[in-house]
């Protein structure tokens, strides 16, 4: 019953996950339009996907920071951590209990890229004189996103993973795993390349667009149901 509950939940904002995915689309164009202020991150983003396409795909430190996802977030519910296990291609954490966001930490936070932000950031509070390299951040952390994104589409598309199906199914977890993603990459630009876009606006034009497709998905659904109801 729970998972049917969750499912209906994820198709409820599945449109909003689609819309959401179109809207932030369009940050594109403007990001590569302003390459005087986003070229070290975008440089950052394409090095990455080079390096994976071609030279190595850094899979087990994807692994380390999957298997420590899992122990924070469980850390966080006040769960206990007994053991986390690393292999080249797979791991496993141990806890003493689990929920959702236990299960899809993993793949909505970009653990590497939080760290390199929150620790520029606080090293900056007490050395001012970092943002001399603040383009090197950039693309770093251009680097670190990209490592995150092509790695969980990665590890979301190539094999059947447990952790979707015990959060809740494939619809709500894509829905979730899509939003929260979306959501911080929109936080992140937004504090990276300040009034460069508008968070509040790609929200609220995913949330009308979303409420568009449910008046008229509804309306075709009342109108299909008189139409039956007269054959």
């Amino acid at each position: 019953m729970k998972k049917f509950l969750k499912f209906l939940i994820g198709l409820v904002f599945l449109p909003f996950a689609f819309f959401l995915i179109y809207d932030s689309a369009e940050m594109v164009p403007i990001i590569i339009k302003n390459l005087d202020i986003t070229f070290p991150f975008l440089l950052g983003v394409l090095i990455y996907c080079i390096v994976h396409k071609y030279i190595c795909k850094f899979s087990r430190l994807y692994v380390l920071a999957h298997e420590i996802s899992h122990a924070l977030a469980a850390w966080c519910c006040g769960y206990k951590v007994t053991g986390i296990k690393v292999k080249e291609e797979s791991g496993n954490t141990t806890v003493s209990d689990i929920n959702t966001f236990v299960l899809l930490a993993p793949y909505c936070l970009p653990l590497y890229a939080i760290v390199c932000i929150i620790g520029f950031y606080i090293t900056s509070l007490f050395r001012p004189e970092i943002f001399v390299y603040s383009k090197w951040f950039l693309g770093i952390f251009g680097f670190l996103m990209s490592f995150h994104i092509l790695h969980t589409y990665k590890t979301l598309t190539e094999t059947e993973q447990s952790d979707v199906s015990h959060a809740g199914g494939g619809v709500f977890s894509f829905v979730l795993i899509a939003v929260v993603n979306l959501t911080l990459i929109i936080i992140f630009i937004n504090f990276l390349f300040p009034g460069l876009i508008k968070p509040s606006s790609v929200f609220k034009e995913s949330f009308i667009q979303t409420l568009g497709f449910w008046k008229i998905f509804f309306v075709y659904m009342h109108k299909l149901i008189i139409w039956l109801g007269n054959l």
